[in-house]
């Protein structure tokens, strides 16, 4: 589905004014500000679309309605005014009302509303319908005074942590634009719901959510792993109740080719229904994951640590023991951030190369010619040529038994093609039943011989002259194709197609 619009901006028309004379609202720079770097990174300008006239007793008109309809997503700027303003939570309402009725408000796990969070407001006072929707704070806690600091694009001191966060928004609206962009409608609604990551490539990272005295590290790592053009998971806030998080976090790691869990002083926010903070959940269902399904994990921990919190001490202890429970599958780090980052990128250099060894010994395997044994009696080795014929015609090499020489050279050389070759047809024609019984024995030892994979396929291939025992015969070792009355086209075909 296309749009007229790309974004539109819902905000609190007190949050636009400026505290200086004659110096621009913070909307409005934020608009202006996410325009340049929005359009620098998707090399067209965007259009985002805002009332610069809302008041609080204006009239929900049925224009700003039809509006949406046209809009891919939504902005809304959080602060103490707007979750208070019955007009802007009509318009949150009202954009969920209309994306569920066109392509959908989640689309690939990802919310078509993005919150920016200006003021600091409790998660309780959010809208419903975006609370669980991860937010971008632009705001920040003075380490001396303990005091809640808004960014600002003007003031030097929360100048840095303001553009970080416009970059970061940027970064992740360019991503879901393009995405939008790339669906058809018939098949969106398919991927909100059922949408897996079953691209073998390093591309999905599970970042694992923080305690709050590593999240400005965690937003750095996250931002550093973006511009290298990974796919960052989680994409909205985790929940809180433990039974939903739980399932939440394993479905995001089935999706994911590496986790990485940032681990500091602070134990975590511990979520409703368990005793256990949320760092610690992400990262024993992460171990499990790494023990069931092989899952990469690295774990950091600064070098200078010192926990007051004792659950977080025992937490600790557990993952520098190396405790199977906490550290399956892990790498654990002991250094500086920029340390743990150099250690990120060369395990996924690392991961990469692996998966592009096997993928083009995949390919190769692929490409390779498909050898088939045809295993015949000496009377039929004229029988035979129209089956061998088709075979070759359909680009197998076709290996025929050895009829001359040594006893123990031939049974070598059978032994060998079976042990190389990708599939065997038994071609029982002339040859009588104790004949077939001893090749069929080989289908049962074909593992002894030193067989490295399994076969493709098995099969019994019957030939004139037909008989009562050829009529009767059935296995459940191979499959049974019947070529009595002539070459059976479709059955072969059948067969080749497992190759």
């Amino acid at each position: 589905m296309e749009f007229d619009k790309d974004i539109f901006i819902s905000y609190a028309h007190i949050d636009d004014e400026s505290l200086i004379a004659d110096r621009k609202g913070w909307i409005t720079e934020f608009h202006r500000g996410l325009e340049i770097r929005l359009g620098q990174l998707m090399g067209s300008k965007p259009v985002i679309w805002r009332d610069p006239a809302l008041q609080g007793n204006h009239i929900f008109g049925k224009e700003i309605m039809e509006q949406f309809s046209k809009v891919a997503i939504m902005i809304s700027i959080l602060t103490p005014r707007y979750v208070k303003s019955d007009w802007c939570l009509k318009e949150v309402n009202e954009f969920h009302e209309v994306c569920r009725q066109n392509i959908g408000f989640v689309v690939k796990n990802k919310a078509r509303l993005f919150k920016v969070i200006k003021t600091p407001v409790h998660e309780d006072n959010h809208p419903d319908v975006i609370r669980n929707i991860l937010g971008y704070e632009f705001y920040g806690t003075d380490p001396h005074t303990k005091r809640t600091k808004e960014f600002s694009p003007i003031f030097s001191h929360t100048e840095k942590g303001y553009w970080e966060k416009l970059d970061d928004l940027a970064n992740d609206i360019c991503v879901f634009l393009e995405e939008l962009k790339s669906i058809n409608t018939s098949s969106v609604a398919t991927s909100a719901l059922h949408h897996t990551n079953n691209n073998k490539q390093v591309k999905s990272i599970f970042l694992s959510e923080s305690s709050y005295d590593t999240k400005d590290l965690r937003d750095g790592l996250k931002r550093e792993l973006q511009d290298h053009g990974y796919n960052i998971l989680p994409y909205g806030q985790l929940s809180l109740v433990a039974p939903v998080l739980k399932e939440n976090v394993a479905g995001l790691l089935n999706d994911s080719q590496l986790a990485i869990h940032l681990v500091g002083n602070n134990y975590g926010i511990v979520p409703e229904g368990t005793e256990k903070s949320i760092v610690e959940i992400q990262n024993e269902i992460g171990a499990a994951k790494s023990v069931s399904d092989n899952l990469a994990r690295l774990i950091w921990i600064p070098e200078l640590i010192d926990p007051t919190d004792e659950r977080q001490k025992k937490f600790l202890q557990k993952l520098m023991s190396g405790n199977r429970e906490a550290m399956a599958g892990a790498d654990l780090v002991k250094g500086s951030i920029e340390d743990f980052k150099s250690v990120v990128h060369d395990k996924l250099k690392a991961m990469e190369q692996a998966q592009k060894v096997s993928q083009e010994t995949e390919r190769a395997e692929d490409a390779a010619t498909k050898i088939v044994y045809l295993v015949c009696d000496a009377m039929d080795i004229e029988a035979i040529q129209p089956l061998a014929d088709y075979l070759f015609n359909n680009g197998i090499e076709v290996v025929l038994p050895i009829f001359e020489g040594d006893e123990t050279l031939i049974r070598e050389d059978h032994v060998e093609n079976l042990k190389s070759c990708d599939g065997v047809i038994l071609f029982y024609g002339n040859g009588s039943e104790i004949w077939l019984r001893t090749k069929m024995r080989d289908f049962m030892k074909i593992n002894g011989y030193g067989r490295a994979a399994p076969l493709s396929f098995k099969g019994v291939y019957l030939a004139a002259p037909g008989s009562a025992s050829k009529q009767r015969f059935r296995t459940l070792e191979a499959e049974v194709i019947n070529g009595v009355d002539g070459l059976p086209g479709n059955e072969l075909k059948h067969l080749l197609s497992k190759l």
